[in-house]
Parts: C-alpha cells; structure tokens; sequence
C-alpha cells in the first residue's frame, strides 16, 4: 500500500514545480513514481523503494542539469557573455604600484579598477606602464607589459 503514498508524494511535488518554478522539484516527482512503480511490481520493502527514489531523482536531477546547459544554453544570447575577472582577459591596464613577483606586490588599474598584479614573465614592472592582462588567479591579475 506504499505505492498510494509515493503517487500522493509525486503529485504534492509536481504541483510544488508549478507553484515554485525552477525545473528541479519535478525530477523528485518522478522518482516517487519509480518508488510507486517498484511497490506495485511487488518489492514492498520501503527501504529499497526509497533508494529507487533518491537514485531516479538524483540522476533525473543530474541529467536534466547537463542536458539544459549542454543543448539549450549553447544557443543563449548570453552563453558567451564574460563577467567578473573573465572579462579582464585581454583587456589594457596601467601599472599604478611596481609588479615585482619575487616582493610578492604590484597594482595595476584597469576598467576602472584597482587590482593585485603579477608579471606573467617574472620581470620586474614599473608605475605608469602600459599592460595587458593575460590570466588571473583567484583575485590576482597576471600581466605582460604591452
């Protein structure tokens, strides 16, 4: 008599999906059918139905991920669009504090901000000279002079 239950349970979630949009309470519906599926095919030990839900949901939840940003993503006006410190790459600065990797210190000003810098080459650079940012790492900038 379980399965009852899990169709109530997919129900009650299916209309969360509806209510709180987001295209992941969905999946969690649909293993509460696998669960109900698996107890009218006569496995009625709840155990083993539960683990049918988490592995059905899990992975419908996995799949559904990889499959919406790997097939209609792609495709997004936005999909391309750089943001934070990927669309520093490239881009010109101006050396405001001397980069000397070996001190552990420099700044560079770029976009209208103020950023740590290391020279991608290890050579030492010095305030006021032009620079192109080729990488960062973590909130440090690395840099080749221009």
């Amino acid at each position: 008599m379980n399965a009852f239950w899990w169709f109530i349970t997919a129900l009650a979630l299916f209309a969360l999906e509806i209510i709180i949009p987001g295209f992941v309470i969905m999946w969690f519906g649909v293993g509460a059918l696998a669960a109900a599926l698996l107890d009218l095919l006569g496995v009625h030990d709840l155990i083993w139905q539960v683990i049918v839900f988490a592995i059905v949901s899990l992975t419908c939840v996995g799949l559904s991920r990889t499959l919406f940003k790997n097939f209609f993503m792609r495709r997004s006006p936005g999909s391309k669009l750089k943001t934070n410190a990927d669309a520093l790459i490239d881009k010109n600065g101006v050396v405001t504090e001397q980069i000397d990797n070996s001190l552990s210190k420099g700044r560079i000003y770029v976009e209208g901000q103020d950023w740590s810098a290391r020279s991608e080459n290890g050579e030492i650079i010095e305030p006021d000279t032009k620079v192109r940012i080729i990488k960062y790492e973590g909130v440090r900038l690395y840099v080749e002079k221009i």
